[in-house]
């Protein structure tokens, strides 16, 4: 993981002049059995998850390679014979599978922003993950069992991918594509109970050909100004989808819509596909009166979410899958187009009974983030953040810093940020979650986020 984004930092300085191109998306996997029966005995759906990776038009090919999980999730109904009579069951569950791909494509234009292209892909397994998961349904009681997945039980992933590019402009792009697996996916099953696999990818893409090209000296200097947009204007709707995806994690989802009310309070709801969590946010900008008459160059925002975690097991009541949140956002211009924010952040986890072991468990915590934002150019940004657990507890777990760098490029209404950062979940408490992800052998995650704004 480490060494593939290596890769693209330095071949991004290398050929940015040439046709490469950073493609980042959200893929829709599923599998096929070579058996229609099995096929028509399991309940299968499709597993989200999202990609990474480069692209570089050479000759009339397009030739890249990306980081991609494909997968699926399973279910069936079951009937466990046991001494006291049958039992109804059902089971489910979901397989993730990690791969280094590289791909050829041939690209044929169609008009001037639209072109297809088909070609082949390859895969080389990165090991994978199996959730299974039994439910006594007249009891309603289940257990579940993860077995982790060596490369070396996988084979060759060799298959078929066409799909479409739009272009919006010279530098920003979406594409959408299919891909059908012509090999079998696992080495350790005979060919009656194996099976291909199948993707829908929904992708973004940036052209970095000229993106850090030198403008004539003849032209007039542009005053670049760093982009705060902390509210949305107000009756602008803004549509947010994003991923984040790492070696030996599943991978993370989500959804959001936020819409401005006035020009001191936006709202916001998403959803996310950890414990297919519900956020409801809103954010007002109204402390900001209290210091016009100072002129200060601050911009203050009160931030507050609740989290509804409705996949999270109760032990008493409903209660028990709430989260809250609250922070006071500092956004203070160093310059025109520097930017350093200050986050004071509280979370309380909602449990009814507080008082189980481990003695002493921080359901209430805080936490302090810094960070700055640079604008390179009136379109591109770059920022970075650093997130410190500051509650001190006896049950102090993963309390080293969570890092979050990464590329922000705007169009219009429309932006595009690539990340590099250690956190884990992406719903809007997620902070107090990641506390506990802790056993992962990777340092760091990839992320994607798309944004589009409806005046």
């Amino acid at each position: 993981m480490k060494i593939f984004l290596l890769n693209i930092i330095t071949l991004s300085t290398i050929i940015a002049q040439g046709g490469l191109k950073i493609i980042g998306g959200y893929d829709m996997s599923t599998i096929k059995y070579n058996d229609n029966n099995i096929n028509s005995q399991n309940d299968i759906s499709t597993l989200n998850s999202t990609n990474i990776g480069l692209e570089y038009h050479f000759s009339r090919f397009n030739i890249g390679a990306n980081l991609i999980q494909r997968g699926a999730k399973l279910k069936r109904d079951a009937i466990i014979a046991t001494a006291a009579g049958d039992l109804q069951a059902e089971l489910s569950g979901h397989e993730i599978y990690n791969y280094v791909s590289a791909h050829i494509l041939y690209p044929i234009k169609i008009k001037e922003r639209i072109q297809v292209f088909g070609g082949i892909l390859l895969g080389k397994s990165r090991g994978g993950e199996s959730i299974a998961k039994l439910t006594l349904t007249e009891y309603n009681s289940s257990q579940s069992d993860t077995i982790k997945m060596e490369s070396s039980e996988f084979g060759l992933d060799a298959g078929l991918q066409f799909g479409l590019d739009y272009m919006l402009n010279h530098r920003f792009g979406l594409r959408t594509s299919y891909y059908i697996g012509m090999t079998n996916v696992r080495d350790t099953l005979s060919n009656d109970f194996n099976f291909k696999n199948r993707t829908i990818n929904l992708s973004a893409f940036v052209n970095l050909k000229g993106l850090w090209k030198k403008k004539s000296t003849k032209k007039q200097t542009q005053n670049i100004t760093s982009k705060s947009k902390l509210l949305l204007p107000t009756n602008a709707f803004e549509v947010q989808a994003a991923g984040r995806i790492g070696s030996d994690t599943s991978p993370q989802s989500k959804i959001a819509v936020k819409y401005g009310l006035n020009e001191f309070i936006s709202i916001g709801l998403s959803n996310s596909n950890y414990l297919n969590t519900i956020d409801l946010s809103a954010r007002t900008n109204y402390l900001n009166k209290l210091l016009k008459n100072f002129k200060f160059p601050v911009n203050l925002v009160y931030n507050s979410i609740i989290s509804i975690q409705g996949d999270k097991p109760v032990i008493i009541d409903k209660l028990d899958q709430l989260n809250f949140l609250h922070q006071l956002i500092i956004d203070y211009k160093i310059k025109s187009n520097i930017r350093f924010v200050l986050i004071p952040t509280y979370l309380h986890k909602n449990s009814v009974k507080t008082k189980l072991e481990p003695k002493g468990y921080p359901w209430d915590i805080w936490f302090f983030q810094t960070g700055i934002n640079w604008a390179l150019k009136n379109n591109i940004e770059l920022y970075s953040d650093v997130i410190q657990k500051v509650t001190d507890d006896d049950n102090s777990q993963n309390s080293k810093p969570l890092l979050k760098i990464g590329f922000k490029y705007f169009i219009n209404s429309m932006s595009l940020d690539l990340s590099i950062t250690n956190l884990y979940y992406l719903h809007g408490t997620a902070l107090i979650d990641n506390l506990g992800v802790s056993d992962y052998s990777e340092n760091f995650r990839m992320g994607l986020q798309i944004n589009k704004i409806f005046d």
